[in-house]
């Protein structure tokens, strides 16, 4: 574990950057902007609806739903091969702790979409996913850099567990062919004069298993009605249901995965695809999730050619951002500007590069100025504590040293990370932390905006009038946000005129509406 530091006093002097830089814009890139404007489903909409509630109590007893509740929890995770899963084995430490946690509380939650805004038998059993405490409803934004950037599409895209991770790992490591002769190992892995090649090679090409099914004739999971309400048109369903396409709802989890971005004539400069919309104008360029996982794991040798993509061209950015984290904070705070700081948790995953793979140590040999960044990095960090952040704390192991026979990786990396998480001083800072964000899930499911975040829940007007029209134009639209469909209701069927004389209740006429769609 390491903590953010100051850096040395001779450093200072080398690091020029002001703290404002962080805010400053960057070149727009050709493709897949990184700068949009992510705007909250409405709150004032929704303390309309709270404000005329029948007597019902959202907030579970002893939480408090407070102005920090939506603010935003990051997870970061390292790049660097196979030592990703050291990372892994650290997340799953702290969603077993979070695990214990929240079946340790009042009210028992079984499944970390749990709520009490909702009955237990109204959701299907495919959206609560019993038993089962995701990462993707923990933290608002997950990132990655490489390998890491796989981990982060399965934990936040996909919605995957840590053991689903977990498992594709040990996958991989039987599907990938062995040598026991170290020469040949050697060259596999840092190929000085190889022939040009293209990305993934046979004997990587089991690791995109995972990514390349998600095609265009993937079975895609529609809306789902909840009981006695009356279905939405087939338009609506497909326009909600999920795609190979690398985006995913405004309103939930984000993935974020880091490359390096390869231009004639300008040097390299890190890159991010992000799942979150296209600025205007660009929505006609698509980009899959193989054609992501690809751009973010070419390896950046000259032996291979970069990944193009539309009119760019993207390698590995390990050697530019192997831990993303200040990458990851520049952009969060440039889409969410607010006079307090945006993001309450910023978590970081990795390992001590000082132990890094031969290859790697290689290449810290011929930078010069790799140590200097890495201490410039933290300060910059550090820099935006109380402005850009609340908490900070990075999860470091040190020691993994691998060896040449890969069969033996995994067991050593996972040998290694449970030592030094027996640690008490690492159990306390994992007790803390999954302390903090049980809490803030917690105070987040008493409020109208969860169901949207962890069920998918979507709304539709069951009135006839809009039901007519529904099916004479082939679509009934689908709203957002309970604050949206209130509108709705309201400007249309006169809602609130007809809750004040007594006619309906507003919470039952919004419950009819609800769908549960994609999450």
């Amino acid at each position: 574990m390491t903590d953010v530091a100051s850096p040395p006093a001779e450093l200072h002097s080398q690091i020029q950057e002001p703290v404002s830089a962080l805010r400053s814009s960057r070149p727009k890139p050709k493709r897949v902007p990184t700068r949009v404007s992510i705007i909250a489903p409405k709150s004032s909409t929704e303390d309309v609806v709270t404000s005329l509630r029948s007597g019902s109590s959202s907030t579970a007893p002893g939480l408090n739903v407070t102005s920090t509740t939506w603010k935003k929890l990051i997870l970061t995770i390292d790049g660097g091969g196979i030592r990703g899963y050291s990372s892994l084995i650290i997340l799953r430490a702290i969603m077993q702790e979070i695990e214990r946690i929240e079946q340790s509380l009042e009210p028992y939650a079984s499944a970390s979409t749990h709520t009490d805004r909702i009955p237990r038998e109204q959701i299907p059993d495919d959206v609560f996913r019993e038993g089962q405490y995701l990462p993707c409803h923990y933290f608002d934004y997950i990132a990655g850099t490489s390998v890491g950037g796989l981990i982060a599409i399965m934990l936040g895209m996909f919605g995957n567990g840590v053991d689903d991770c977990i498992g594709e790992f040990h996958r991989q490591n039987k599907a990938i062919p062995l040598a026991d002769d170290a020469s040949v190992v050697s060259s596999i892995e840092f190929p000085l004069i190889y022939r040009r090649n293209t990305w993934p090679t046979k004997r990587t090409r089991s690791f995109f298993d995972t990514f390349a099914k998600f095609t265009v004739t993937a079975t895609a999971r529609t809306l789902t009605n909840a009981p006695t309400t009356p279905s939405v048109s087939r338009a609506s369903s497909q326009a909600s249901a999920a795609s190979s396409e690398f985006r995913k709802d405004t309103y939930q989890c984000q993935t974020l995965a880091w490359c390096t971005e390869v231009e004639t004539r300008r040097s390299r400069r890190p890159y991010a695809f992000c799942t979150y919309a296209e600025e205007e104008g660009d929505s006609d360029q698509l980009i899959s999730i193989p054609e992501v996982a690809k751009a973010i794991t070419t390896p950046a040798r000259y032996s291979f050619k970069p990944f193009k993509l539309g009119s760019g061209q993207f390698v590995d950015g390990s050697k530019q951002v192997r831990d993303p984290t200040l990458e990851v904070l520049k952009e969060i705070t440039s889409l969410l500007d607010e006079s307090e700081p945006p993001i309450d948790l910023l978590l970081s995953l990795g390992t001590d590069e000082h132990h890094a793979w031969f290859y790697e140590k290689l290449r810290s040999f011929t930078s010069q100025h790799s140590s200097v960044s890495a201490a410039k990095n933290k300060w910059a960090i550090d820099e935006e504590e109380g402005r850009s952040y609340n908490h900070y704390h990075r999860f470091e192991v040190p020691g993994i040293r691998l060896g040449w026979r890969k069969k033996f990786f995994l067991r050593q990396i996972e040998e290694v990370t449970e030592e030094w998480l027996s640690h008490p001083e690492q159990k306390q800072q994992i007790n803390r932390y999954a302390q903090m964000l049980v809490e803030r899930r917690r105070a987040r499911a008493a409020t109208a905006r969860w169901e949207t975040f962890a069920l998918g829940v979507r709304y539709a007007c069951f009135h006839e009038a809009c039901v007519e029209k529904g099916e004479k134009s082939g679509e009934n639209p689908v709203f957002t946000s309970r604050g949206d469909f209130f509108d709705h209701l309201d400007r249309r069927h006169d809602l609130t005129k007809r809750s004040a004389r007594g006619l309906v209740d507003v919470e039952a006429e919004l419950d009819k509406g609800r769908r549960f769609g994609c999450s």
